[in-house]
């Protein structure tokens, strides 16, 4: 069973891919802590209508799902995330520095708690099919 092709299963993967990837650039920006005229960068949250508009056509269209091995695939892009540098920043130090360390560790610990919930969702949906399946464990 490709778990892929069930939207909530697919959600989720987007989810936590994107938040792994938050945490890797607030890692970068606390890696650059002390670095001269460094300015902590920040990753562009998903909205729905990107989403929709990378997995259709140029046009924005939903792409067509195939549902018989005869049938041309769809051609769904793989969703690629934009790193930004973050405007608003709560102080700059002397040195032109821009990382607030709380600021970081703040997002870091959201970041954290936003993916052990999709984490959760995605074992206990994988659960309730080996249920309805009649496996447990």
């Amino acid at each position: 069973m490709d778990l892929d092709r069930m939207p909530i299963f697919s959600a989720l993967t987007r989810r936590m891919d994107w938040l792994s990837e938050r945490q890797r650039v607030i890692a970068q920006n606390i890696a650059n802590a002390d670095t001269p005229g460094y300015r902590p960068q920040e990753l562009k949250p998903l909205s729905f209508r990107d989403l929709v508009a990378r997995e259709g056509t140029p046009g924005g269209r939903m792409a067509p799902v195939q549902t018989s091995e005869g049938h041309i695939k769809g051609g769904a892009t793989q969703v690629r995330h934009r790193v930004e540098t973050q405007r608003q920043t709560y102080e700059t130090a002397p040195s032109g520095n821009a990382v607030v360390l709380e600021e970081q560790l703040v997002k870091m610990a959201e970041t954290q708690l936003e993916f052990s919930t999709a984490a959760n969702l995605y074992r206990k949906h994988v659960g309730l099919l080996k249920l309805a399946l009649g496996r447990r464990g």
